[in-house]
This record gives structure tokens, sequence and C-alpha cells, in this order.
């Protein structure tokens, strides 16, 4: 009898409430305590394995590998479009010099037309960029300082290219600016052309560029052109290198050109060598001043140096060459420079002053009324309304002299309004 009361004793323990109800809690904490190993578990696989990314129609346009640009359906290549608007508004009190403040337009002979005021929009500029995985870019640009069309109905000016090239490991192909330009010593101007004695210049080219040292070396065949004298031709590139180094808070740049000049008429024929140095550079003085300069020489540079182009028969501007009274093809040497100062003011409000100046030694005795001096000054201002639209005002003035003496110089004022986009 005692195991059969045993075994009942037990049963019935197991079957009272207190018992029963111990049982059903060991039971649920060991569930949960499972239940918890489970959600651990899976985060650590989701955490290991990458999400996958739902791919995008091939109808949609997608976001770019570029900030502000995108793909078009089935292309990897990202396309940049930007800009801006931009209207001038002009008041020249002594000489009407253009669109641009164009030094050499200067008249020595009086009559000239003063007091003119005018309002265009042809600075407005286009831009589109693209760059692809393979490390291909592209650079088109373009604005309305063509040919000016007609101002009593539409006002409407000519499209043109200012560049249009491709970049690719080093290698550069199509038009931009020369390798013989300095960009570290050239001041922001409301005048869309800026102050003489400095580089500037666009034209086609090819180029490589390669890191030396701390900066970069560049080499170039760039698109010959003569100027100054009759029957220029042109029958090689004009060769160009250009060292560039930038700093955190300067730069310092050195280039040089070498070029073929030669006429071919039915006077004769001849050739010659030009070349042209430029060294230019900024520094900046704490964090809102900036001083910069730079300085152009050469002997037959002619267009290499902004505005000592000259006419084709030597009777104006400064030019290349010259043909002698034997048909021998002679240099000109000439040479600029350029100062300037900015300053930011505030986050928005800025100024900058600015001189340039351009000599050349064209003869006196065969050419009286060709250039001897040019001069610019340009006294410019800017202030940012919101991120996109800036306003400006500049008061220019400008100086010419010749080589018989006789000079001229015109006094302008100059606001904007510019919208980027």
């Amino acid at each position: 009898m005692k195991p059969f009361v045993m075994t009942a004793l037990a049963a019935t323990l197991a079957a009272s409430p207190a018992v029963a109800q111990d049982n059903s809690i060991a039971v649920l904490r060991e569930q949960l305590n499972q239940l918890q190993a489970r959600i651990e578990q899976m985060e650590k696989e989701r955490q290991a394995t990458p999400r996958a990314t739902a791919a995008a129609p091939a109808n949609v346009v997608t976001g770019g590998d570029t900030p502000g640009s995108f793909k078009l359906p089935g292309s990897d290549t990202s396309v940049q479009i930007s800009g801006y608007l931009k209207l001038d508004a002009i008041y020249n009190r002594d000489q009407d010099l253009g669109d641009t403040l164009f030094v050499e337009g200067l008249s020595t002979s009086g009559g000239t037309q003063d007091g003119k005021f005018r309002l265009h929009a042809r600075e407005s500029r286009l831009v589109v960029k693209t760059s692809a995985p393979n490390g291909l870019r592209t650079h088109l640009e373009a604005d309305f300082f063509g040919a000016s069309g007609n101002e009593v109905f539409s006002n409407s000016d000519n499209f043109r290219i200012r560049h249009a090239y491709g970049e690719l490991g080093g290698f550069l192909a199509g038009q931009t600016w020369s390798n013989f330009m300095h960009f570290a010593a050239y001041p922001a101007t409301v005048d869309f052309d800026g102050p003489v004695g400095v580089s500037f210049l666009r034209q086609a080219q090819l180029r490589y560029t390669f890191p030396v040292g701390p900066g970069s070396l560049s080499v170039a065949a760039e698109n010959p052109e003569g100027t100054g004298f009759a029957g220029a031709k042109d029958s090689a590139p004009d060769f160009t290198a250009r060292y560039s180094w930038n700093g955190a808070n300067s730069a310092i740049e050195a280039a040089t050109v070498v070029r073929r000049l030669a006429y071919d008429s039915a006077a004769g024929d001849d050739a010659t060598m030009g070349y042209g140095l430029l060294l230019a550079g900024n520094i900046g003085l704490g964090p809102a001043t900036k001083l910069m300069g730079g300085v152009v020489w050469g002997d037959g540079i002619g267009r290499y140096l902004y505005a000592a182009s000259g006419a084709s028969d030597g009777s104006s501007g400064i030019g290349a060459a010259y043909i002698d009274a034997a048909g021998k093809l002679k240099t000109i040497e000439a040479y600029g420079f350029n100062v300037a100062a900015s300053h930011e003011w505030t986050k928005k409000f800025s100024s900058s002053l600015s001189y340039g100046q351009v000599r050349g030694d064209r003869p006196a005795n065969l050419f009286p009324t060709s250039t001897e001096k040019l001069e610019s000054i340009h006294f410019s201002h800017f202030y940012q309304v919101a991120d996109p639209v800036t306003l400006g005002f500049e008061i220019s003035r400008a100086a010419k002299k010749l080589q018989n003496g006789d000079s001229a110089h015109a006094l302008r004022f100059q606001a904007s309004a510019k919208y980027a986009f």
C-alpha cells in the first residue's frame, strides 16, 4: 500500500493550483527567452546583409553622381545644367566704348559720342557639363556676346561658344582658356572684360596636365593667329606651358608661349619666332582681404596680352609684328601688368579695386598713330541679395596714348543684376 500512497500524493500535489502555476510560469519564461534569442539573431542577420535597393524604372530620370546633376534614362552619364541671367546698365560720360570697356576703342581725334546710356543682357550664360564613370568630363558653355542684332525691334544678339571641350586622364581637347593665362591675379569686375594688362584668351587646343611637385604642369598646342601685319599666315600651332600651385591662402602661376609668325603676300614673305612669359599670384591678408598681381612680357606676343592686338595695316593697336622696308617680319616687344585688392565687408557685400596697363614699342616713325600705352581702372562693388541674386556697381576709367603723343580717356558708370541658376 505504501507505493500506492506515495503515487497518489504526488499526483495530488501536481494537480494543486500552486504547483500548476509555477510550472506555467517556468514554461512561459523559457518561451520568452527563446523568442528574445531569435529576435537578436534576426537583427544580426539583417545588419550583416545589405538592404536590397529597388531598381529604378528604365524610363525615369535619376540623380547624378555630382551635385546638382541628373542621369537620363538608360545612361550612366551625369548631366549638370547651370548658368546665369545678367542685366547691365551702362552710362558712358565721355566716349561710347560699347558693351564692354574696350580701351583700344578710345578715339583720340575728338567728335565722339558722349553721355550715352545702354541696357543689355548679352552676358547671360548657359553651361552644360557632363561626367561619366570612366572619368570623361565635358564642358559646353555659351553666351550672347556674338554679333549684335537689331535694337529697333528684337534687340537680339547672337549665341556664341565660349568653351567646348572634353577631359580624360589629364588630356584636354577643345576650346577653353589658353594655357598662357593667369587666373590667380584676375580680379572680379562688373565690366565683362576686366582690366587691361592681363592675358585673356580662349581658343581651341590640345593640352596635357600632370602633377609636378606640389603643383601641376600643363603643356598645350593652341590655335595660332598673327595680328598687326598684312598677309599673316598661320603655319604652326602656338606652344604653351604653365605651372600652377594653389595653397590654403595663396597661389602662384608661371607660363610661357612660343609661336611662329609668318606672312605671305604679293609684296613678299618671311617668318620669325615670337615668345612670351607670365608670372602671377595672390595672397590672402586674413579671412576677408586678398591682394593679387601679375605681369606679362613678350616679343611678338600680340593677342596673348589683352588689348595688345593691332590692325592688319599697323595703323592702330600694338600687334605682334610688322613688315619693314626690306620685307622682313619684325617682332614687337610689349608688356602689361595688373594689380588688385578685394575685401569682403560682410558675408553679402564685397569690393575690389584693380588697375592694369599695357605698353608696346611699335616704331613711332613708321606707325605714329599706333598705340603706345593703354590703362584701365575698376572700382567694383557686389551685394548678394539672396543666394542666387547678386547686384553690382562699378566706376571705371580708360586711358589711351598713341606713339605721336595724342591721348584720350573715358569715364564709365555701370550697374548689374545677376540671377544664377
